[in-house]
This record gives structure tokens, sequence and C-alpha cells, in this order.
């Protein structure tokens, strides 16, 4: 990973703030709060992929957390947790927050009644051991092998909690304006990811995860749809939508030059690509790709 991948994290966040759905979001809520009410130490939340941080700020500042939480936010990758520890601070005192750094992430208190430790750790998932109270895989399960993710992260959590995974990608990318090679990228970028990249994952995982969950003995509480919409407005895209065009305009490219030509002539891709980063740049171009958010008992 590289730093251009915590930019494109951060630019997806307010994209992720308008896909996630609100139904779900509301049950992982309650849980969380049912089980601040159940116990007398902190409710325990894992997530996994986190990135640069942005769900537990999201967290925070959208009022989901219980007064008193212990976060572990662990990505396996390094300059990410960077990010987190560099940024999450600036976030949290947005949010209303006063946030004390610690050597291995923060303390953040609210109207003297809120606590939020977070320690921020660079590991695998697959390689941690916990016993959470929920255990969070935002847009993880759909770059990961689905079956040893369902057979590992519920050891994550205590008997009886949650797995929260929303923005799983669910096979759907659409673009407008509408051009004739559409189809044809959806179909090549969507077999891209599951048979050509090199990390493993589906480009069905939503609805995979969907059956699976029951096939391994957890209780799906809520799910609905999560879709990334991208469109520009009067005055361009949002915040730093543009720059998250930008960025999965390059991935689609950069998985559609591994077919020969055979499958893809390159110069009908380049044609394609140079399009739609015209359009992006005259504020054109619109992008839609479905999600499931997910939230199951384990």
């Amino acid at each position: 990973m590289t730093d251009s991948v915590q930019a494109y994290l951060e630019s997806k966040r307010t994209v992720d703030d308008r896909a996630l759905n609100r139904r779900v979001w509301s049950r992982l809520a309650d849980e969380l709060a049912a089980c601040a009410r159940g116990q007398d130490q902190p409710v325990r939340i894992v997530e996994v992929g986190a990135g640069i941080g942005a769900m537990v700020a999201r967290l925070a500042a959208w009022d989901a957390l219980p007064p008193c939480v212990s976060y572990r936010a662990v990505d396996v990758d390094a300059g990410s947790i960077a990010f987190a520890k560099a940024n999450l601070p600036t976030w949290l005192e947005s949010a209303g927050y006063a946030v004390e750094r610690t050597a291995d992430g923060l303390v953040a208190r609210r109207d003297d009644r809120c606590l939020l430790e977070v320690t921020l750790e660079t590991a695998d998932a697959f390689s941690i051991a916990d016993e959470a109270d929920a255990v969070i895989a935002a847009a993880f399960l759909d770059v990961v092998d689905l079956e040893r993710a369902l057979t590992t992260l519920p050891e994550l959590a205590r008997d009886g909690g949650v797995l929260y995974a929303p923005i799983t990608f669910d096979g759907g990318t659409a673009f407008s304006p509408v051009d004739p090679l559409d189809e044809t990228i959806e179909r090549l970028y969507h077999r891209h990811m599951d048979e050509l990249r090199d990390q493993p994952g589906s480009s069905r995982a939503g609805r995979r995860l969907m059956t699976r969950l029951p096939a391994h003995g957890h209780d799906v509480l809520a799910a609905g749809g999560a879709d990334w919409l991208v469109s520009p407005h009067d005055s361009g895209y949002p915040a730093d939508e543009a720059a998250f065009l930008r960025h999965l305009l390059e991935t689609i490219d950069g998985a559609l030059t591994d077919y020969s030509s055979e499958a893809l002539e390159p110069a009908a891709r380049e044609r394609w690509v140079e399009r739609r980063r015209r359009e992006l740049e005259r504020g054109e171009f619109v992008l839609v790709a479905h999600h499931l958010d997910v939230l199951a008992r384990v």
C-alpha cells in the first residue's frame, strides 16, 4: 500500500457516509446500547481492516456509541494505521470529544459521560484473538476469503456478540453517461475480482454472506442495500469525491490491462477510460456501485 491508498480511503469517507444503510446502522446502535445495559465494563469493539479509522470516527460523530467503549482498530497496513494515529484525534475533536493521545492510540472524552479508548494496531485480522461485544468488518469481506473470514472473525466475539459487515460489494457497477462498452467493462472488472487479481475475494460477496452466515450457525439480524452513488452537483462533486472517482477509474483501468487483446482491445479500453476521465473533469461522470450492509448474531 502507498500514500495514495490512504488518500483514497479519506476521499471515500463521504461516499460511505451516504451509502450506509440507516436501518442496519440503527440496529447496530441498539445492540451496542443493549450490551452497555447488561454489563458494568466498557463495551468492547474490534474492527478488522480498519484502514484510516473512519468507522470509529463515524460511530462517535453519529452518536452510535455507548457511554463507555474500548475500541480496537486493526489493519494489516502500517501506513493506514499511522494515518489514523495522525488524523483520528482531529476527527474526534470535531465530534465534540477532548482527546488525549496515548502510545498506541488515544483516549477521548465528551460531556464527562462518554469515554472512548481507542487502540490502533498493525496486525493481520486472521492472526489476532479477542472477546468483543461487536466485530466490525467494513468493506472487508469482499477482499478476503469469505469462508476463512466466517470461520475466524466470529471467534473474536463473545458468545452472543454481533458481526457488522457494511459496504460489502455485491456485483453491480454502473456508469453514466451510457457508453456502448459499459457492460463489457463491468463484466470483465467483476471477473477480475473473482478470478484474476492476486488477493482473494468476490464480486458477489454480499449475497454470499447472506447465505453463508446461517450455514455457519449465525443469525442475520438486519441487512440492506448500501450503494455508492457519486454524482456532481451545481458546484461539482462533494468533498473530495472527484479524487475518489479518479482512484476508482485507475483501479478499473489497472484490472482491465490484465486481459488479453482477444478479451478487450487495448485501444477500446483506452478510449473508454479517457472518455470517463474527461467526463469526470467536466463534472459529468456518475458512478453507482451496489453493496450490502449485514449485521449478524455470532
